[in-house]
């Protein structure tokens, strides 16, 4: 214009260079030499390296055009437009990378892949080995996927059985996969350690059975999968995702963690401590006492703890001395027979039946019918709920006081020493039986009251 050229805009190498460099790895993956999975692995992991590229490139552009007078192109519309998918897929690709497409068979159980073909053909392998462990205090095993069985060896050696799992597109890739992953442990001072989850592990799953000396404190680690331990003469620490854990005859502590999973503990000499998004939770015969924290969304069943039990969740906090019988709690409803208190519950729309409880009992319940049958030495009583009944049952020859209200309800006992007062909308029954002692706190609005004689 006004006899002036526009400056010619050189266009930037990037884009041919990336074009390039993706018909590259896409004729290199027909060719055999890495699979699709492999690649996208990579891709999840390295992709920032494609903005460094870009960057270098870039500024390499910006330096030739200043140093020759010449216009400087940018980045422009459409690189705007391509940098933003590329962050995007690259951040969803990190995050998917964690799931492992390629073995969704293996995680599920269903095989329908296999008539389809969709991720490579399935492939299986197993070996075994053993490691003597003359000295050393504790084992500690890392683990990404599979099913884990830990029982005790008849010496001093590990001895290790190990299943793999992998897909892949041909027998030599899966043989590749299969010579790069021979586990075995080292010893790191006084821990034996054995790793399954970098490198090449990361692309399969391992089912491992495996019998340990049996003194050695076991830690546990594993991504996805079950794991079972027992028989272990020293404290069990192990945490799955999305698979199940039970630890049975254990000398020692517990601590336990799953993930969408089931927790089943029985016959362990020291302290339990359940964690995390648990479904069904079962914990028997436990020395030592038991706590549990996280979610729980399905049945938990206790039976004979000789240590206290604390309870944290949500909806629900509840702590007690000693079971002696079961407890049976699920999202409406909690039963238990021959507990000692102290017992303290706090909860909500939860109906509450106790038999044979002994010691101090405070229960706050909202919107739940409650039922309590005490020892033949009750402690004190401290009961509250709404919209609900309370149903109480004491010793006929025991001494206590009363103190008991419904609002909006009534009040029935089989003590005549009672003073009930049911005219009006507020029913009270105050007063001493036999020599009193504990105070019987009872109160509820819009239902009744009843103390009934044993």
């Amino acid at each position: 214009m006004n006899g002036m050229q526009r400056a010619h805009r050189r266009r930037s190498l990037f884009g041919p260079l990336f074009i390039a460099g993706i018909g590259v790895v896409i004729l290199l993956s027909n060719l055999g030499y890495f699979s699709r999975q492999s690649l996208f692995w990579w891709f999840s992991r390295y992709w920032p390296l494609l903005l460094i590229f870009w960057g270098i490139v870039k500024f390499a552009e910006y330096l030739w055009a200043r140093n020759h007078n010449e216009p400087y192109s940018g980045i422009g519309g459409g690189g705007v437009v391509f940098l933003v998918f590329l962050i995007m897929f690259g951040m969803v690709s990190s995050a998917a990378s964690g799931w492992n497409w390629g073995w969704i068979d293996i995680d599920t159980g269903d095989d329908w892949e296999d008539g389809l073909g969709i991720f490579g053909t399935r492939y299986d392998f197993t070996e075994s080995f053993a490691t003597p462990m003359p000295t050393g205090k504790q084992i500690r095993i890392l683990s990404s996927r599979g099913d884990i069985t830990i029982t005790p060896s008849p010496d001093d050696q590990a001895h290790v059985l190990v299943h793999k799992y992998v897909r892949g597109h041909s027998q030599d890739e899966a043989n590749q996969f299969n010579n790069a992953t021979h586990p075995k442990f080292d010893q790191q001072g006084s821990v034996w350690l054995l790793d399954l989850t970098g490198g090449s592990f990361s692309q399969g799953r391992f089912k491992l059975e495996m019998q340990v000396p049996p003194k050695y404190m076991v830690s546990l680690t594993n991504r996805r999968g079950d794991i079972h331990v027992s028989q272990i003469q020293a404290d069990v620490d192990v945490e799955t995702s999305r698979g199940d854990v039970m630890a049975e005859q254990i000398k020692g502590n517990a601590q336990l963690r799953a993930h969408r999973g089931d927790v089943k503990a029985t016959s362990i000499t020291g302290n339990v401590s359940v964690d995390g998004d648990v479904r069904d939770t079962a914990v028997v015969d436990v020395g030592g006492t038991v706590s549990f924290t996280g979610s729980y969304t399905r049945d938990i069943e206790l039976s004979h703890i000789s240590g206290q039990i604390k309870f944290n969740s949500i909806r629900t906090d509840l702590q007690l001395a000693r079971l002696d019988g079961d407890l049976n709690m699920d999202r409406s409803n909690l039963r238990a027979d021959s507990v000692s208190g102290p017992f303290i519950l706090r909860t909500d729309a939860k109906d509450i039946h106790i038999e044979k409880i002994s010691g101090d009992v405070h229960i706050d319940d909202r919107t739940g019918n409650i039922r309590l049958e005490a020892s033949a030495s009750p402690g004190n009583i401290d009961i509250s709920t709404t919209d609900s009944e309370i149903n109480i049952h004491l010793p006929e020859n025991a001494g206590f006081q009363v103190d008991a209200e419904s609002d909006n309800g009534q009040i029935l006992s089989d003590f005549g020493s009672l003073n009930i007062h049911n005219e009006r909308s507020n029913a009270t029954a105050v007063g001493t039986v036999g020599k009193g002692g504990p105070l019987v706190r009872l109160k509820t609005t819009r239902g009744t009251i009843q103390i009934h004689k044993q």
